[in-house]
């Protein structure tokens, strides 16, 4: 197994085989590459004390010398980081330092202790000089915790009858817990490193060893050193005070030296002499209190190391080991308030039965909620969310289940916005569920209902409350007579809560535990929820229980109210009916009831293939249509979504008449061969027609099935409307249009032929596109170049033919003539 350590030793020195430099000195403890990449990471090979060593130190100088731990968790575990400066280089440059870095793999192991007690422990290598250092060896074992940093030192430090530390201790306590919970990191400037220490030490000691094995720390930086310790996620950097001036921006910064100003609980901050504001906290509050006397401030330190003995020391809030101690003991009376809140508000869930702890909290708890209903309603109004606005809303509703006050007011019976839905039912609401059902069973069904709504509408889920609604409040709440009185009293959250469990206890999806009558008044809450509602709704929830009732409706009476076939088809998808996708491709639908009915889930089926064409123009469509196309599983229906989903100027700009129209032509036939002309709404025809028209410009089939749709005049208008545009912008060349039809016309002249329906389309279309061109010689020119282009004859008679064609069209554009055709008899 790989052991819970791993080290190295990083610095400036010539090794056999090497150039020498800054490298890796030494390892042990098996470490990966990775970790040894995340362990050099945090090394500071630039050490510069405010009183640098002398040349020449002395053993007693190098052991008091300046030395830098820094401490904070990298991916593998957490690191400590031990700086000292280590003299000149073998090479004769000065500035070098040794780092023994420590990395912790499982710091949650016992025993746990604060990072900072391993301050100057006697086991990190301090070698000074380059002959040390190039002997220099790290031990097997990682380094004790030392003897420095300790509870008794931190006591006396903040205690110390000669220099005033605790406005600034409690300033840098409610700093601390700010960053820990997100806040700005924070700067100290101590006047040596062994009083930065001692700070790190409160600090740390007056939190739980697992909350202080999350505040990541150094003992020693300079300002131009603060910006990367902040990238690497440092909570605390102690700095010289002369370099305060120079800390960058975005920091909370504390002096040791100068003065704050005390604030107060839900009141004014505290204040640095810098113009910092630190908000004042339930932390500070308390230690105002605890930390007056010696003997009671050192007794607190191991009371809180005994408190989080007892729960699952990760995670715990700062202030929460230490109201745990005020709240039980009566010296500690005047925090006893503050205290009492950070309990209810920070208590750790999963407190072992029988514990000091648990009890502690117990009492607590209970004194939040008091004696009455209206005690703990009040309770769960207050409480920030936690264990014990948890412990307030079981009590609460325990309470409501059996209180024949509370339960008579009028109205609904008020809940909090925590509910138990999804959850386990809390023990205390369990033990209160049946002498709730049977005191209001005795009164009668009005009461019963009263119960067994609330509890549906707080997420209870129990056994007991079905059997009860369905046996003996549902034949009251139906009964014409009777049941209109019943239902005053329940709002829309209760009548869903009531379908719900009506769903549930009939277990079908007919619902037939529900009666019409029933029925109606449940599905009326509240209006049919939206598409996109119901495409991020959840099995149950109050969103999908809305879509249920209406579409339970709607399948056993049709459409009531607008949505209702919507609902009907959705609810089909929702419970997985084989009948879902034949309901679906055998009606053309309102493309808003198929999109609520097929939720957020990609649209590929041919069953849209009927709405697809035969539904009117609709931005509903329009979406229905991006999404077939979107789910490409379905060639028909993609064929016909791009009828109703692609504009003509777009399939002109994008060219899809060249790649697309060829493609979807056999989809289009077949679809338009095998529907009933009345089932093609008018708005596919003309699309369909328009597309068939710039396919005729362009060269491209269309369905033959076009020629039934252009023998409707009014259809056929509508296409040669559309394409207008395109020809006036230049998206269809006037030319095209002229030349294109034209040609079409001698064909059917040469074959002696009529000219079929979509080519009297074109000729309207030529006699518009004619009466807008200045009718010129360039005009004739262009269009007669274009027409020996397209026929691949350039024979002098044929063009003379054409340009005879193109100039009695431009130049009785204006006349009114039956059709074009008759217009170029005579054109030989």
């Amino acid at each position: 197994m790989t052991s819970r350590y791993g080290q190295l030793a990083y610095t400036s020195f010539d090794a056999v085989g090497s150039a020498g430099g800054w490298q890796v000195k030494q390892t042990t403890g098996d470490l990966t590459p990775e970790e040894t990449q995340q362990l050099i990471a945090g090394v500071r090979t630039v050490f510069r004390p405010v009183q640098p060593l002398p040349d020449y130190p002395t053993p007693e100088q190098l052991e008091q010398g300046p030395r830098r731990l820094a401490y904070g968790r990298v991916e593998t575990g957490t690191g400590y980081w031990h700086t000292v400066p280590a003299g000149s280089d073998s090479t004769g440059r000065p500035g070098n330092v040794f780092a023994h870095v420590v990395l912790d793999r499982t710091p949650l192991s016992s025993p746990r202790r604060r990072p900072i007690q391993w301050w100057r422990s006697p086991q990190w290598a301090r070698p000074y000089g380059a002959a040390a250092v190039s002997r220099a060896t790290i031990p097997d074992s990682p380094p004790e915790p030392g003897t420095v940093v300790t509870k008794d030192s931190v006591v006396a430090f903040a205690l110390d009858t000669t220099t005033w530390r605790l406005a600034t201790l409690f300033a840098l306590l409610d700093a601390v817990a700010g960053a820990l919970d997100g806040g700005a990191p924070v700067v100290l400037g101590a006047e040596s490193v062994e009083s930065a220490a001692q700070w790190i030490g409160l600090v740390s000691f007056l939190m739980s060893p697992g909350t202080a094995a999350g505040l990541s720390f150094s003992t020693f930086d300079r300002a131009d050193q603060v910006m990367l310790a902040l990238h690497s996620g440092q909570l605390l950097t102690a700095v010289p005070i002369g370099d305060l001036d120079a800390v960058p921006a975005g920091v909370v910064v504390i002096s040791e030296t100068e003065a704050v100003s005390m604030g107060e609980l839900d009141g004014e901050p505290h204040k640095t002499a810098r113009g910092h504001t630190i908000e004042a906290t339930h932390l500070s509050a308390m230690a105002q209190v605890v930390l007056l006397e010696p003997h009671s401030a050192r007794r607190l330190l191991d009371d809180i190391d005994r408190i989080a003995e007892q729960v699952n020391d990760e995670g715990l809030h700062p202030a929460w080991p230490t109201a745990m101690v005020v709240a039980g003991r009566p010296e500690f009376a005047d925090a006893v308030e503050e205290a009492h809140e950070v309990i209810a508000a920070h208590s750790p869930p999963d407190v072992p039965a029988g514990s000091q702890a648990a009890q502690t909290i117990a009492d607590v708890l209970s004194a939040v909620v008091g004696t009455s209903t209206a005690d703990a309603w009040r309770a769960v109004q207050e409480l920030p969310d936690g264990p014990a606005a948890d412990f307030a809303d079981a009590t609460y509703l325990s309470r409501a289940i059996t209180d024949d006050t509370w339960l008579g007011q009028l109205g609904p019976i008020p809940l909090g916005h925590r509910l138990f839905h999804g959850k386990p039912t809390p023990s205390q609401v369990q033990s209160a569920i049946g002498p709730g059902l049977a005191a209001a069973r005795d009164q009668g069904p009005e009461r019963e209902l009263r119960v067994i709504e609330l509890l549906l509408r707080a997420g209870v889920d129990d056994d007991r409350l079905a059997p009860a609604l369905l046996d003996d409040v549902v034949p009251h709440l139906d009964d014409p007579a009777r049941g209109p009185k019943m239902r005053q009293r329940v709002d829309v959250d209760g009548r869903l809560a009531i379908g719900a469990a009506l769903l549930r206890a009939g277990g079908d999806v007919e619902g037939t535990a529900i009666s019409d009558n029933l029925l109606d008044w449940l599905a009326d809450a509240t209006p049919l929820p939206g598409a996109d509602e119901l495409a991020h709704a959840s099995p149950w929830d109050p969103t999908w229980i809305r879509a249920a009732l209406r579409g339970i409706r709607a399948g056993r009476r049709g459409s009531v109210e607008p949505g209702d076939s919507g609902a009907q088809l959705w609810w089909l998808r929702a419970t997985a009916s084989p009948h879902f996708e034949q309901a679906v491709a055998e009606s053309v639908w309102d493309p808003a009831d198929l999109l609520l009915a097929l939720g957020a889930d990609p649209i590929t089926g041919a069953g849209t293939v009927r709405t697809l064409v035969g539904a009117p123009d609709s931005p509903a469509l329009t979406e229905l249509a991006g999404r077939v196309i979107d789910g490409n599983g379905d060639s028909t229906a993609v064929a016909c979504a791009a009828v109703r989903y692609i504009e003509p100027q777009m399939w002109m700009h994008q060219r899809y008449v060249e790649t697309h129209q060829s493609a979807y032509l056999p989809f289009w036939e077949q679809v338009l061969a095998t529907t009933e002309p009345s089932a093609v709404h008018h708005d596919f025809a003309v699309r369909m027609l328009t597309f068939a028209l710039l396919g005729v410009v362009a060269g491209q089939p269309y369905p033959q099935a076009c020629a039934a749709l252009a023998a409707d005049s009014g259809l056929g208008g509508e296409a040669i409307a559309r394409v207008t545009p395109l020809v006036d912008g230049y998206e269809v060349a006037p030319q095209a249009v002229l030349a294109v039809t034209l040609l079409r016309v001698a064909s059917a002249e040469d074959a002696q032929q009529q000219l079929d329906v979509i080519d009297q389309l074109m000729g309207q279309l030529a006699e518009r596109v004619a009466a807008g061109m200045p009718g010129e010689e360039s005009d004739v020119d262009a269009v007669t170049m274009l027409m020996t282009q397209l026929s691949g004859d350039a024979s002098d008679g044929t063009v003379r033919r054409y340009r005879k064609m193109v100039g009695r069209l431009l130049a009785r554009r204006y006349d009114a003539q039956p059709s074009l055709a008759a217009r170029l008899r005579g054109s030989r």
